[in-house]
């Protein structure tokens, strides 16, 4: 016979206990904080260059195409606190402006748009604004000829890359 004396600890001293108690309430505290995020915070993914087709959304591509067209092409590089673009394609005329958007991948509250202005030389340069290295979606615009190129690149500080034709 065992006259040995078993010693029996209360239920809230098990270490057992924490997990069968502690990952399910873990569990709930962290789907409480994500649905206060999806109820609080808006999606800031969809912007106005898509339209409604039937129950799909479809994006607008014609300032694409018309790009593609006139094979405009661009190089930018970011030197310090300024943007430089050398614009080449098949264009009667170069815009006076062109708007490039610096879009965030995700976060609408971090996309820069600088307006860039023509120099002498045939040149464009605006300000610069964002901290390097980061990885944007580029859109190079002119809103007085109705064309768009654009790429997602890795933004570094005197790295020239290309949009559009190459």
């Amino acid at each position: 016979m065992n006259t040995e004396k078993q010693e029996h600890r209360p239920w809230h001293k098990e270490p057992m206990m924490l997990l069968v108690i502690g990952l399910p309430l873990i569990s709930v505290c962290w789907g409480m904080v994500m649905l206060y995020l999806a109820v609080n915070t808006k999606d800031s993914l969809v912007n106005d260059t898509y339209y409604k087709d039937g129950v799909n959304y479809t994006e607008d591509l014609k300032h694409d195409e018309y790009a593609q067209r006139l094979q405009i092409a661009a190089d930018i590089v970011f030197i310090g606190d300024e943007i430089h673009i050398n614009l080449r394609g098949y264009l009667d005329e170069q815009p006076n402006t062109l708007q490039l958007q610096l879009i965030h991948p995700t976060l609408q509250d971090l996309d820069e748009t600088v307006l860039m202005q023509r120099l002498d030389d045939g040149s464009y340069v605006g300000i610069n604004d964002l901290e390097l290295p980061q990885k944007r979606h580029v859109w190079l615009l002119s809103g007085e000829q109705k064309w768009r190129i654009r790429e997602t690149e890795i933004i570094e500080e005197n790295k020239a890359f290309t949009l559009g034709k190459q």
